[in-house]
């Protein structure tokens, strides 16, 4: 199984890793796994309920627009982490997917997540990729 951009996904552990902390969580895929060429994972951001220190990085997912939440969720793109597609829950997937307008905004904060925070995990080739292929997502870019 392979999920698109912007696919709202539920794992039974997320595994976080600015905190090495594992639990039941939502992710947002930011890179599908044909993308990275990364053996069974996908990369994603944090989906949490709590409102983030830092709103400018992060997107308000609406409980009323996204029926899988039970409370109003926000995306950190600042909070990537690489998960295991083995530790999905086992119910169907994915759990949503960001609307067309939610995916446009959700690009601006990614973008200046991407640019405004340098970690080992975003070598430039892996943002030349996100951006690559959310722009394909969005129809900016033609195949």
């Amino acid at each position: 199984m392979n999920f698109s951009i912007g696919s709202i996904l539920l794992f039974k552990k997320y595994y976080f890793t600015d905190s090495a902390k594992c639990a039941r969580h939502f992710g947002l895929v930011l890179l599908p796994e044909k993308a990275t060429k990364f053996q069974n994972s996908i990369l994603c951001c944090v989906i949490t309920s709590k409102k983030p220190k830092i709103e400018i990085y992060s997107l308000l997912l609406s409980c009323s627009t996204y029926k899988c939440f039970k409370y109003d969720s926000y995306a950190c793109f600042d909070r990537r982490d690489l998960q295991s597609k083995g530790d999905l829950d086992d119910g169907s997937q994915p759990k949503g997917r960001l609307n067309r307008e939610d995916l446009a905004k959700a690009f601006k904060k990614l973008r200046k997540s991407l640019y405004g925070i340098r970690d080992s995990k975003s070598g430039l080739f892996l943002v030349g990729t996100i951006i690559h292929e959310w722009k394909k997502a969005l129809g900016l870019v033609k195949i």
